[in-house]
């Protein structure tokens, strides 16, 4: 049976931040709404595993969990705490995460039983296991068990030439950085949800460190197993991924992709050599487009805006794409098509 006093949540708070020592002044009051949740018996365990059906009764009624939660832009950062539910009789032990595209979950206490496709196995303190929700990830437990995860969308880790993405489960190494991947999420959530803490490190530069440091914990055991040729149909895949999503914004180029794909420039410009303008010219050509149906959809826009709208510098800039691409300045362009 878990305790709801405040020393005994203190200890919990302590031991997802891994600070050893308790939150003497800790209180719910401190954390921001929503980033703490309780639940209890039988209503509980439902909302708590998504369950229509509870398949032992006396076993849900002594159900206790608690939740501590941040979201940090795409990254959901979550600890539990929770008594035995009661249905890993069943077998049917449905996490809150199981739609989360890639889950990474770590065990602080107690002993966890897991299935995620045909893969099955036994999580202890300070195991990780990753698992992609292409199956659903499926666990039972007994006693008090604590987790510290994280759970972001699997495309926006697969762009990493370096990942392929498709070996899961896999279990992270008993190392120092798999050390590091749980103290620095359990550090950060607590922080996170605190008040205090809260709005310290904006979203926008959380984001792609607790990115990295997963992409660092999975480089440990995701071989690059794809051939040359995999590996480059890959990366052109992520390139106009990027291209499409990010071509409006001044200042994006190839460097930008470089940085983003953890790559090298001069890796860039070799995997995508066989399109002729190279990757600045995917990028403008791209931008053409944007700005060709903006010209159109608003007619009375002036040029400037509409270059900046477009992703290009200046109307200068645009026009001189136009020409190259299109063989006609934006101008003459809006003025035969309008």
């Amino acid at each position: 049976m878990l305790e709801s006093s405040r020393q005994d949540l203190s200890a919990w708070i302590a031991r997802i931040a891994h600070t050893g020592e308790p939150f003497a002044h800790f209180s719910t009051d401190d954390l921001v709404s929503g980033a703490f949740r309780e639940f209890h018996g039988e209503s509980g365990i439902a909302e708590f595993f998504g369950l229509s059906k509870l398949g032992n009764s006396a076993a849900a009624a002594a159900f206790h969990a608690y939740t501590l939660e941040a979201f940090v832009g795409s990254v959901h950062l979550y600890g539990t705490l929770r008594t035995s539910s009661g249905v890993e009789r069943g077998g049917e032990d449905f996490t809150r995460d199981a739609h989360e595209k890639l889950i990474a979950i770590g065990l602080l206490r107690g002993s966890l039983k897991y299935r995620n496709g045909k893969h099955t196995g036994v999580l202890g303190p300070g195991d990780v296991l990753v698992a992609n929700s292409t199956h659903p990830l499926v666990t039972a437990s007994i006693g008090v068990v604590e987790t510290l995860g994280m759970a972001v969308p699997i495309d926006d880790i697969s762009k990493d030439s370096r990942v392929t993405g498709g070996q899961w489960p896999v279990r992270l190494p008993e190392s120092a950085l798999t050390s590091a991947f749980l103290a620095f999420v359990g550090r950060y959530l607590v922080e996170d949800a605190t008040a205090e803490g809260s709005g310290q490190v904006s979203s926008g530069l959380a984001e792609p460190v607790l990115y990295d440091l997963l992409r660092s914990a999975l480089l440990q055991v995701v071989p690059a197993t794809m051939t040359p040729a995999q590996q480059s149909m890959r990366l052109q895949a992520a390139v106009h991924d990027l291209i499409e999503k990010y071509h409006v914004l001044q200042g994006f180029d190839a460097d930008s992709i470089a940085r983003a794909l953890h790559i090298s420039r001069r890796k860039l410009y070799r995997d995508l050599a066989e399109h002729g303008d190279g990757v600045a010219g995917l990028i403008a050509a791209r931008r053409v487009r944007t700005a060709a149906a903006i010209l159109l959809e608003q007619p009375a826009m002036p040029l400037s805006e509409v270059a900046a709208a477009a992703g290009f510098g200046d109307a200068t800039t645009m026009r001189r794409h136009f020409l190259s691409k299109l063989g006609v300045t934006p101008a003459d362009y809006r003025r035969e098509n309008v």
